[in-house]
């Protein structure tokens, strides 16, 4: 059947720490069993939070979207498609928050 969640936010949320929130929630959930989740939520939470902390670049963004890329549908659960949905969505909608963020006009301590 499959599953979903609806997450209701108003315009004044930071996507980026939202996002980073449920990267971390992710990378902290997975078993670690195969190396695409394991390392790769990790990885995206980390970047995440480099963003946040104003030492990111906007290189890093598309690092996160290949990331994602790379570990939806590489995984031995839906654990590994579950977390990389929400990093390629947010950057698709919300790039310019992630820009912002990269160069240095937003931080978030």
């Amino acid at each position: 059947m499959g599953s979903g969640a609806v997450i209701v936010i108003d315009e004044n949320t930071d996507m980026v720490k939202l996002l980073w929130r449920i990267t971390k929630f992710y990378a902290h959930e997975s078993c670690g069993q195969c190396t695409p989740c394991r390392e790769g939520c990790q990885w995206m939470e980390g970047i995440l939070h480099k963003l946040m902390t104003g030492q990111g670049q906007e290189r890093d963004i598309d690092l996160l979207v290949d990331l994602a890329t790379n570990i939806g549908g590489k995984t031995l659960c839906a654990l590994g498609d579950a977390a990389a949905g929400p990093v390629i969505s947010f950057i698709k909608k919300f790039r310019p928050e992630f820009e912002a963020y990269a160069r240095g006009q937003k931080k978030h301590a």
